[in-house]
């Protein structure tokens, strides 16, 4: 070899469009697998641990003074930001799949459809071991344990109902002296507020879903038949009415109203 003759460094190729959008199709996909994927694995190893769990039913029954509190399974708190992170991936994996790489890459579109379907499946059927924590006092109950915790009183609620809701489809279930299905195990209660005393904050879900004649739901995570603590949320409310006993008629000036106990309003 002459020593004029220089050898030049070998060139790597530039990566193309398609081949770009693959790796991007890939990287989304993964993170939405290992988000949603991680949160349904630990909701369902959470729910077998809490199935052993004890629960005094006794403890449901209304109190004058204190509270009950009900903790229901919920996801750490690790585990509830990586599922964040994947349901962001969710919609620019499968953008990515169907339109973008899909048309140099003709498997990856089905691949992602196989695998988005099945694990949204298992993840929505996880989910429904999940629930908020309940907290009945004798003026209402709460929802949640944080800062974005909800409120009711009981003297604002005008109906409690138990229903089975699946993934497609929910019923209701029966009443005392009604026809009950056997089969029929109801996993929610449904609460409806008096409106001309309170305000309806609903969610755009609801709203686009069709939920508006029930005000708010409780998934039953507790640990307790949801017959049981039906039963039990309608002793709290009818012990928090009787506490109140509000007069039937305001009181006429220069007379005394009367409670429906038969008791009096002094002026």
């Amino acid at each position: 070899m002459s020593a004029g003759l220089a050898l030049e460094p070998p060139t790597i190729p530039a990566m193309d469009a398609q081949a770009a959008l693959l790796l991007v199709t890939v990287a989304c996909l993964t993170l939405y697998v290992v988000g949603v994927g991680a949160s349904t694995a630990t909701a369902i190893r959470v729910r077998e641990a809490w199935r052993h769990r004890p629960l005094d039913a006794a403890s449901l029954r209304p109190r004058a003074a204190g509270e009950v509190v009900l903790i229901a399974p919920m996801l750490p708190r690790a585990v509830r930001m990586l599922r964040a992170a994947g349901w962001v991936a969710f919609l620019p994996a499968l953008g990515l799949a169907i339109f973008a790489a899909g048309r140099s890459y003709p498997w990856v579109a089905p691949v992602a459809v196989v695998v988005m379907v099945a694990l949204n499946g298992f993840y929505f059927t996880a989910m429904q071991s999940m629930g908020e924590q309940l907290t009945l006092t004798a003026d209402g109950f709460r929802l949640g344990a944080n800062r974005n915790d909800r409120s009711v009183r009981w003297i604002h609620v005008t109906e409690l109902t138990g229903a089975r809701v699946g993934a497609f489809s929910a019923r209701r279930m029966s009443e005392a002296g009604e026809w009950r299905d056997p089969s029929l195990k109801p996993n929610v209660i449904f609460y409806r507020l008096n409106r001309a005393l309170v305000r309806s904050h609903k969610t755009f879900l609801q709203r686009w879903s069709g939920f508006t004649y029930y005000d708010g739901v409780i998934r039953n995570a507790f640990g307790v038949p949801t017959e049981q603590l039906l039963q039990a949320m309608r002793a709290w409310q009818h012990q928090a009415i009787e506490a109140e006993d509000p007069p039937l008629r305001r009181p006429r000036p220069g007379e005394r109203g009367h409670h429906r106990g038969g008791g009096e309003i002094s002026e």
